[in-house]
């Protein structure tokens, strides 16, 4: 198997061309929530036999498909269109401002009070010590489908993409959430005229005409084992596309359709924090294939964007066109 590693003169060329890219993202948008407690500051409630978290600080960031969307938004695409459906709650607003606030239009962003934002809130425990101790996650998401007249508002945007965007980032989080049979259907048919990156949790191989992008617990689905090198083969055949198999430190494999190809990841040294590591990837693969790039070198430029992110330790992390090219000076090093 080839293995490509992408020269810094190509990858300059098509991070330049990413400033012209038009591109989509469609999927789960989910609120990142950090509570910071002081426990300096507790002391023992009188009502009941528990020490409370006093919150001092509080922060919020897209999360989930969220983060795609702050990613391309981040490397300065030419063009961004975010669809997806929220909430009209408490969630949905902190997260409208901060799409807004990184820039990101929500014309196509439909919300409805028939359904709920999905979030993930961290309380952080600190002040005793240096160390910051995570309690366990509190999450709000769906356990049903978004409303029908959300779903086809969803839809008619998603008809107007052709002539419009040059590829599409998809992000499928959730069990109940955006990518609802339908919509996945359109995404597919879409599929047709131009390249659509998917990253699904849950049932990546239920695609057809779009390049999956799975990592090596998720191929799974498609009833192969990453480390079987048909493996990704085998996904092409099942979605009649190109695919890519993430590898973590190891970069990732791909097929073209024609070729095997491995793309080496980039040096990393630690500390590192994966999270959002493959929202970074998914960015950088569909800004390049949109700025005319092939897969291979948009792979191999998704990996070098990731070894941005992978540094951002304690945040969910975007990755910029001048600190990725950082990371080719550490690969001559």
């Amino acid at each position: 198997m080839e293995t490509y590693r992408i020269p810094l003169s190509r990858a300059r060329a098509i991070l330049e061309a990413t400033k012209h890219a038009r591109v989509a993202f469609i999927g789960d948008m989910c609120l990142d929530a950090y509570w910071c407690a002081d426990m300096k500051r507790s002391v023992l409630s009188k009502e009941t036999p528990h020490h409370p978290l006093p919150i001092v600080e509080e922060r919020y960031a897209p999360g989930g498909g969220g983060n795609v969307a702050a990613n391309l938004a981040a490397l300065g695409v030419g063009s961004l269109h975010a669809l997806s459906i929220l909430g009209d709650d408490w969630r949905g607003l902190l997260l409208s401002r901060e799409l807004e606030q990184r820039g990101i239009g929500l014309s196509g962003v439909v919300t409805t009070a028939h359904w709920r934002t999905s979030a993930y809130c961290k309380p952080l425990r600190g002040g005793l010590s240096d160390v910051v101790y995570e309690d366990p996650r509190l999450d709000f998401e769906n356990d049903s489908p978004p409303p029908a007249e959300a779903e086809e508002a969803l839809l008619r945007t998603i008809e107007r993409l052709p002539g419009m965007v040059d590829a599409v980032a998809v992000t499928e989080q959730l069990t109940c959430g955006v990518m609802t049979a339908r919509v996945r259907e359109a995404v597919c048919a879409l599929g047709k005229y131009m390249p659509i990156v998917v990253d699904s949790r849950v049932q990546a191989q239920l695609y057809r005409n779009v390049i999956v992008k799975p990592n090596e617990h998720e191929a799974a689905l498609f009833g192969v084992d990453a480390a079987d090198e048909n493996a990704i083969k085998t996904i092409s055949t099942i979605t009649t596309a190109p695919a890519i198999i993430t590898l973590g430190a190891a970069g990732a494999v791909l097929f073209d359709g024609c070729n095997t190809v491995h793309a080496a990841a980039f040096p990393c040294e630690p500390p590192i924090d994966i999270v959002g590591a493959g929202d970074t990837f998914l960015a950088m693969v569909t800004a390049a294939l949109a700025s005319g790039a092939n897969l291979a070198e948009s792979v191999s430029l998704g990996c070098a964007a990731s070894a941005v992110t992978v540094k951002k330790c304690g945040e969910t992390g975007t990755a910029t066109t001048s600190e990725i090219l950082t990371v080719f000076e550490k690969r001559k090093a």
